[in-house]
């Protein structure tokens, strides 16, 4: 991050909201202006500290709802949302999606991963974690109607599609082509959608069809 981010907290579970205060402590890039421990503060924490990023689970017991989420967006319009949550229910998740959040990660993400989301919702940019990936694509991308044009893939997608198939980790092909896992993870994403891939032998059928694999 190129500056300090001003953070706004809002999760009522004790245990949860101590470790990202610990958590985020730690970077000297963040920085916590408030906490949100009952819904009906959120409106005006967000009005009286106008945050750049607010971190906020939907999905417990008495705190906030979808509704409050609107009401966030009047409140501070400049304030991009990170959700931070460990809901399940894919409608409930792709109906808060709905909303234009930008970032949401999973309470089962990495550290690595969290910060990653926090550096790109704070700059407005899209993040999401591959649990909510895998969601997404599956609503937006379900199998359609096969045609005759052939998927043409990026460069990238064609390099990574080659390490795939050769039996690289996402990790590995990260550090080789110096991304982001999650960058991997949805580039993988496109790959599979363009080619109908349904299974991991198909990546390297696909990879000896283009000639980026030798047969043995």
């Amino acid at each position: 991050m190129s500056r300090s981010v001003r953070i706004l907290l809002a999760d009522n579970q004790p245990l949860i909201a101590a470790g990202l205060h610990h958590f985020l402590g730690s970077h000297k890039d963040a920085n916590i202006v408030g906490e949100v421990n009952k819904p009906d503060l959120l409106e005006e924490m967000l009005k009286k500290h106008q945050p750049d990023l607010l971190i906020v689970d939907y999905n417990l017991p008495n705190f906030i709802t979808k509704s409050h989420l609107q009401a966030a967006k009047d409140a501070s319009p400049d304030t991009h949302v990170l959700i931070l949550s460990s809901d399940n229910n894919k409608s409930s998740i792709l109906d808060i999606l709905q909303l234009g959040v930008k970032g949401y990660v999973t309470k089962e993400c990495s550290r690595e991963e969290v910060m990653m989301a926090i550096q790109s919702t704070a700059k407005g940019e899209k993040f999401f974690c591959h649990k909510i990936l895998d969601i997404i694509m599956e609503k937006h991308f379900s199998p359609e109607p096969e045609d005759c044009e052939p998927a043409v893939l990026t460069v990238r997608e064609t390099e990574i599609l080659k390490l795939i198939a050769h039996g690289n980790s996402t990790q590995v092909i990260a550090d080789e082509l110096h991304l982001s896992p999650h960058t991997v993870h949805t580039h993988r994403k496109s790959i599979i959608k363009k080619l109908n891939i349904k299974s991991p032998t198909e990546f390297v059928i696909y990879a000896l069809d283009l000639g980026l694999l030798k047969p043995r």
